[in-house]
């Protein structure tokens, strides 16, 4: 199955983790460990996008949290909200121009806590060891499970 992650990293500059095999345009002489929007044949339109989303994520994007409840932290000056929701119109459009390609989307990581997403998959929250909540499964449950 062909996939293009959309995944921005730090020094990453499109965001953009495709299978080689859609690589219409190979990196000349040294390869790079990442790949832009037109050696993937994606119009200007659509690559400044993503390279402006991605730029974004480089300039306000501070930590992810290690608890499991709190939020990551970006920079004061940016809608983390709208920068999540332009990820997801730029999901849809490389769904529109690469049919036949999973798009995979995995920046909610970036906005959202581990129990915001676990629980929007209906899955139930995690709670520290030793610190039971209500309602909650204990990580050491859920990664030694009985």
């Amino acid at each position: 199955m062909l996939v293009i992650r959309i995944y921005p990293d730090h020094g990453h500059p499109s965001s953009l983790w495709p299978s080689k095999e859609l690589i219409v345009v190979p990196p000349q002489r040294f390869p790079q460990a990442y790949v832009l929007p037109s050696q993937m044949g994606i119009d200007d339109e659509l690559g400044e996008k993503i390279l402006a989303w991605t730029d974004r994520f480089q300039k306000f994007f501070v930590t992810e949290i290690d608890g499991f409840a709190m939020r990551p932290r970006w920079r004061p000056g940016i809608n983390v909200f709208d920068w999540y929701d332009e990820g997801y119109r730029i999901v849809g459009e490389l769904r529109a121009r690469f049919p036949d390609v999973h798009v995979k989307p995995e920046f909610a990581q970036y906005v959202f806590s581990v129990n915001e997403r676990r629980e929007s998959m209906g899955l139930v929250p995690v709670s520290l060891p030793n610190e039971p909540k209500a309602g909650h499964i204990s990580i050491t449950e859920l990664l030694h499970p009985k």
